[in-house]
């Protein structure tokens, strides 16, 4: 890649931190080269992983960000989509650019996508990719199947670290297909790749949340993975 534009600089940050947990969360992300995180919508692992990214990015000890998610759409069945390629896969960038400018400026993140230091990359495209100094993330995991997980992980390269993020409960793919919980069984014990658990306590963005999701979790248990109840 070419010498960048554009130069991410301290100033260039939002005045937002972490929380303690978050931060349990992003020394994990920079302990190991691939870390897998779990957790109820709220505990921001997007917003944290993305936080770690960037810092990294402007200490310069990784050269891009690559994030992806699958291209899954949540219940609701839209069709294709309009436009060309970039236009096509927009909507699955959007949570990435909404988290990214809360924590630096929509033109600095512009000019950081303009230049290649942060790009979007869908994940049924990444065969045959291998990303080097980068820090990749993987938004959604619980909608990837063991296939999909195996292609993300394994486009890791020279210097870089892997992310791999989700919410098991909030899947929009059979629940016989959601891999991350059985690949990250299966990878368990390999140096280097750590596992972190956000819980209810760690939602952060409303208590209306926490309740919300505390009674969405007794529902699951009063019904089975095809709906019916025991």
């Amino acid at each position: 890649m070419a010498a960048p534009k554009s130069k991410l600089n301290k100033k260039d940050f939002k005045d937002v931190s972490l929380t303690p947990r978050q931060k349990e969360y992003s020394k994990t992300i920079y302990d190991n080269t691939i870390t897998f995180c779990w957790g109820p919508a709220g505990s921001s692992k997007t917003f944290s992983a993305c936080y770690t990214a960037l810092n990294l990015l402007m200490k310069g000890e990784v050269k891009s960000i690559i994030i992806t998610k699958p291209i899954q759409e949540s219940g609701e069945k839209l069709g294709s989509l309009p436009g060309a390629e970039d236009e096509k896969v927009r909507p699955y960038l959007e949570s990435f650019l909404i988290t990214m400018e809360k924590i630096i400026s929509k033109e600095k993140l512009n000019a950081l996508f303009a230049d290649g230091q942060i790009q979007f990359k869908p994940l049924a495209y990444m065969r045959g990719a291998t990303f080097d100094d980068a820090i990749m993330i993987l938004d959604e995991a619980q909608n990837c199947d063991m296939k999909q997980l195996m292609l993300y992980v394994s486009r890791i390269g020279h210097n870089a670290k892997t992310i791999v993020a989700g919410d098991i409960t909030q899947h929009d793919i059979a629940f016989d297909k959601v891999a991350l919980p059985t690949f990250v069984k299966m990878v368990e014990g390999i140096d280097s790749i750590g596992i972190f658990e956000f819980n209810e306590d760690d939602i952060v963005r409303s208590e209306i949340l926490k309740e919300i999701v505390r009674r969405y979790e007794e529902w699951k248990y009063k019904v089975n993975v095809n709906g019916k109840k025991h």
